[in-house]
């Protein structure tokens, strides 16, 4: 029996557009291309959303891999670095620990990252089992922290300094010990519960396992409209965990270890 082909994944335009602008105007800052970002989103999730639409549930990984380029591609240009995507390093619970962003290219990490869109609007095959807001981001976060944890603990342990240094208190241990690590993640403000309970968690993810949290967020217009369940609005995010506060620490701690 022949092997399955593998259904190739296609390309959003609103995405691909807006990663093009990026590379190609050098932009550096995420918030000059917020309204397009969140526009593209509203363009995708509508299409989630209406019946016989060109893009289903099951496409709905490329929101991650587009997120995933557009923060690499802002990083690279704030400097002048590549970095890598998707890759894997060696850990020592795991033989293999996959991260989404990592620099440098070769050798040990000293920057790494996890990137993350959560929060989906109500589709079609699901509008008799999920409410009418879609899913919470706060459904699938926690998942995603523990995940965050043991990967942040693996490569921290894996590093040389890792090995040698005592652990003492895990926390200070964890923000002093390199890699530096960062969550960066787009979400999707389901309603005011699920916002605190965002917030909430970011901050303790940023206190403890993190040494640095990124968000975006938005959240439908109207909940009781099928357009104003996937048109977007901007959600501002507390001081210091906008995904342009975490960029710019990722760069300068990427600038800082090339000018050693």
């Amino acid at each position: 029996m022949p092997p399955r082909r593998r259904r190739e994944r296609r390309v959003f335009a609103p995405f691909a557009d807006l990663l093009a602008a990026v590379e190609e105007q050098a932009i550096t800052r995420f918030s000059s291309i917020e309204a397009h970002f969140i526009a593209a989103m509203g363009a995708f999730d509508t299409e989630i959303a209406r019946p016989g639409g060109q893009w289903t549930s099951g496409d709905n990984q490329g929101k991650g891999k587009f997120f995933n380029e557009l923060t690499a591609a802002l990083l690279q240009n704030l400097t002048g670095q590549p970095i890598i995507q998707r890759g894997k390093r060696p850990g020592v619970l795991l033989d293999n620990v996959d991260v989404d962003l990592c620099f440098p290219l070769d050798g040990a990490p000293l920057v790494i990252a996890e990137t993350k869109m959560l929060g989906t609007p109500q589709h079609p095959r699901n509008e008799t089992s999920q409410h009418i807001r879609g899913r919470r981001s706060t459904a699938d976060l926690p998942k995603r922290i523990r995940e965050i944890a043991l990967n942040v603990i693996d490569l921290k342990l894996a590093a040389p300094a890792g090995r040698a240094e005592p652990i003492g208190d895990i926390a200070t241990w964890i923000q002093r010990q390199s890699p530096a690590f960062y969550a960066l993640f787009g979400l999707r403000v389901a309603d005011d519960y699920d916002h605190e309970q965002l917030v909430a968690q970011a901050q303790m993810l940023s206190n403890s396992y993190a040494n640095g949290v990124g968000l975006v967020l938005y959240r439908p217009t109207d909940i009781s409209t099928p357009v104003g369940r996937t048109t977007y609005a901007r959600v501002r995010p507390p001081r210091g965990l906008a995904l342009d506060d975490a960029l710019a620490r990722m760069a300068r701690e990427i600038t800082a270890s090339t000018n050693r």
